[in-house]
């Protein structure tokens, strides 16, 4: 008998069926990887064992024992604790305060015991191996240090089920490592994991076992050792996704961007680079090496203390990202959630609302324009959804990404700028948004690709730009780029520029 059985369970939300008859197993003191394309139904089973949703029909039981969850205070004590993906922290709040927030310890049952709680929280830190304080600030950490805090606050309840969707999506190197560490820590005291992630490398170097979803639906469960990336694939998929990668292969032309010298104290000094029409050109480096600060000046998010920008050789005065846009440029952030997508907007306001000016007359949006631009997009890029009205929080993020770059695009764009562009999306959407690039520069369009992905760098792009504490100490050719050269130049070990555009 397995020590998770969840049989039949079925879920439906207006529109569509997210679960449909789903059967699965896990066994004690294993970590087992659920995973799927976008809208496969991943999430929606963690949040039904989680007690934030509730099955339409189906039963979960635990060593033999039927659970009935239908709240989070059920989950708790059927011993199941979640770490969402989504951060749900109170910035105001100490780190302490934030991992007890709903059991915060007392004297008498009356008075808040500040010094057990700050000394309960910072005994967890330091077994999880983190380097800031439980009496931080939650505002004052990183959004990867307030991830490892959403994971310290599911550890602090002791449960034997831990469920992890999406643990790594915002965490640097060191702290992946930190996690594993962890991971292989809970696994040897008998917790059992459930472990959610896209990013196929942590699936088969964490996992005993996998099950994978699709469309809502069971297809497998096998054990990791048993499986190849392509089969897991294919599972997943449903089909071959012979190029996963998008090889650019493709020549460059004239250069189209222009960065000189650009300076912003303390984040970056002196970069200068130039990017060609038709180009991919990537910038990789460590997190806190300040590239995601240099390219957002360009867009007009930050104002540099000095240096220039030239498009086509006219110098820029981008202040303001509507500056940007006015020259032709456009970004997509990698925080689809609190910077890209308007949460509570319909699909088609939120591929139309940076060009308004364009498409409406007196003041008076076209609705028909609107319609218009959405079904050329949803045409070209492969955009599910219900309809114009549906809500754009409502869809994959992989089905969110491309609206996000559709919105840019509608802007007419000659210079694309991504931060992170396949940041949380399954195997098949990633492959989709890589020809989409693809695509994008040969017909001219010049590309900056910021990845932390380094085989993504290496595969799509031209040229790769190395970025060591706000330097660039790297401008690396099609032909020297790999993952060990690159870390070196990022890493500040080394230095290359024999991919400069003259």
């Amino acid at each position: 008998m397995a020590y998770i059985e969840i049989k039949n369970i079925t879920k439906t939300f207006p529109g569509v069926k997210a679960l449909s008859d789903v059967s699965m197993s896990v066994e004690k003191g294993e970590v087992h990887a659920l995973i799927g394309e976008n809208g496969a139904g991943k999430s929606t089973m963690m949040k039904i064992l989680g007690g934030m949703y509730f099955a339409d029909s189906g039963d979960i039981f635990i060593n033999g024992e039927k659970k009935k969850i239908n709240s989070i205070a059920d989950a708790l004590s059927a011993g199941i604790s979640v770490v969402y993906q989504e951060l749900n922290l109170m910035p105001e709040l100490t780190v302490a305060e934030n991992i007890y927030a709903g059991s915060l310890p007392t004297k008498g049952g009356i008075v808040l015991d500040i010094p057990t709680m700050n000394k309960k929280a910072q005994e967890l830190l330091d077994s999880m191996e983190l380097d800031f304080k439980a009496t931080e600030f939650v505002s004052m950490l990183s959004v990867s240090q307030q991830q490892m805090v959403e994971i310290a606050k599911a550890l602090s309840h002791d449960s034997d089920i831990i469920i992890m969707d999406e643990p790594t999506a915002a965490l640097n190197n060191k702290e992946v490592d930190t996690l594993y560490k962890l991971i292989a820590k809970l696994k040897s005291q008998g917790k059992t994991i459930l472990y959610i992630s896209h990013r196929l490398k942590e699936i088969f170097d964490l996992s005993d076992a996998i099950t994978v979803l699709r469309d809502g639906c069971f297809v497998a469960t096998k054990r990791t050792n048993e499986m190849t990336q392509e089969q897991l694939v294919k599972l997943m998929v449903g089909r071959d996704i012979s190029n996963y990668y998008s090889t650019a292969d493709t020549e460059p032309g004239e250069v189209i961007l222009e960065v000189k010298n650009l300076t912003k104290a303390p984040y970056y000094e002196n970069v200068s680079f130039k990017l060609r029409k038709g180009e991919l050109l990537g910038m990789a480096g460590l997190m806190g090496c300040f590239r995601e600060e240099i390219v957002k000046t360009i867009y007009g998010l930050m104002t540099p203390d000095s240096g220039e920008i030239y498009l086509e050789g006219q110098k820029l005065n981008i202040k303001k990202p509507k500056d940007a846009i006015k020259n032709r440029i456009s970004f997509v952030t990698e925080d689809r959630k609190k910077a890209g997508i308007f949460q509570l907007m319909t699909v088609r306001e939120n591929i139309s609302i940076n060009v308004l000016n364009r498409i409406s007359k007196f003041g008076i949006i076209s609705v028909n324009k609107e319609n218009e631009m959405l079904k050329t997009y949803t045409e070209n890029m492969n955009m599910k959804y219900a309809d114009a009205y549906q809500r754009i929080v409502g869809l994959s993020g992989g089905n969110q990404q491309k609206f996000l770059l559709a919105r840019a695009l509608a802007s007419d764009c000659k210079v694309l700028i991504m931060l992170e562009p396949t940041r949380g999306i399954d195997v098949g959407a990633k492959s989709e948004i890589y020809s989409l690039l693809e695509e994008l520069a040969k017909q001219g369009m010049a590309i900056l690709v910021i990845s932390s992905e380094l085989p993504e760098i290496i595969s799509i792009c031209h040229r790769t730009l190395a970025v060591f504490q706000g330097k660039i100490t790297g401008d690396i050719p099609k032909e020297k780029m790999d993952e060990e050269f690159i870390m070196q130049c990022a890493t500040g070990n080394e230095t290359y520029f024999g991919g400069d555009v003259k």
